[in-house]
């Protein structure tokens, strides 16, 4: 099982489970545990071979659905029924999948970060990334990719934290996860916001230059679906802006 941990507020409340994009942890929601934890119980997943999960290992038939798997044992196992469900970039693919596999365990979703669409700078930087894994070293790649995707001053602090928690991840890793890419492509391709019968609030940096723009657009064509964007942050908008965020997120649910 993966590994995960857990503030309770209350047992009677209302349950929050944060999903992290590749490459990080679950660490990357420090910034939200001392003001969601006021009023929700909080669930905080770590992904195969990230963060504390980096020794369960990815089977060769390992995918989307095996991914989604791995979080709703994780309910079952805490027997929550249903929660609320924040992710960040991949995490936010992971949740729409779930919406999909699994609508009853969710109730709204706040998606950053999120992923909506793929434009051909982002299938050219796919592709250089899988062109490139085998020839540089993991961080190089890693380093690299995060300042393209968080290129300004203030997006520094999640460069960091990207990169920082990127380290414990292992080659073998890495390249496993490298093998989903054809997977979401055809998920991604196939995302259609009249698919999505849920309440969903995208929250998305003014300056994610990659995906702001579609992620606008996908949520304009469903009423349930809210968009935000938040000045001065970039894909990272929880940690750019994390008391922006927490106060868009409190107010979504409650």
């Amino acid at each position: 099982m993966l590994e995960f941990k857990t503030y309770i507020n209350d047992e009677n409340k209302s349950w929050i489970t944060f999903l992290h994009g590749f490459g990080g942890s679950s660490n990357i929601w420090y910034k939200q545990i001392r003001k969601l934890s006021k009023s929700y119980n909080l669930l905080f997943i770590d992904l195969r071979g990230h963060g504390k999960s980096r020794n369960v290992c990815l089977d060769s038939d390992f995918n989307l659905n095996t991914a989604c798997e791995d979080i709703i044992d994780v309910l079952k196992f805490l027997k929550i029924k249903s929660s609320h469900f924040i992710g960040i970039s991949f995490g936010t693919l992971l949740i729409l999948k779930l919406i999909k596999t699994h609508e009853n365990y969710i109730k709204k979703s706040i998606l950053a970060g999120a992923i909506t669409s793929f434009n051909h700078f982002t299938r050219f930087l796919l592709l250089c990334l899988n062109l490139l894994k085998d020839i540089l070293p993991n961080m190089m790649l890693y380093k690299l990719f995060a300042y393209i995707i968080m290129p300004k001053s203030n997006h520094k602090e999640s460069r960091l934290l990207f990169v920082r928690e990127a380290k414990i991840i292992e080659r073998k890793v890495f390249n496993q996860w490298l093998r989903l890419i054809p997977d979401l492509k055809k998920f991604i391709l196939r995302l259609k916001p009249s698919d999505f019968d849920k309440y969903i609030l995208f929250l998305s940096g003014k300056d994610d230059y990659l995906f702001a723009k579609d992620v606008k657009t996908f949520a304009s064509k469903n009423n349930l679906h809210s968009y935000c964007s938040i000045e001065d942050a970039g894909h990272v908008v929880n940690v750019d802006k994390p008391s922006v965020f927490n106060r868009k997120t409190v107010e979504y649910l409650q």
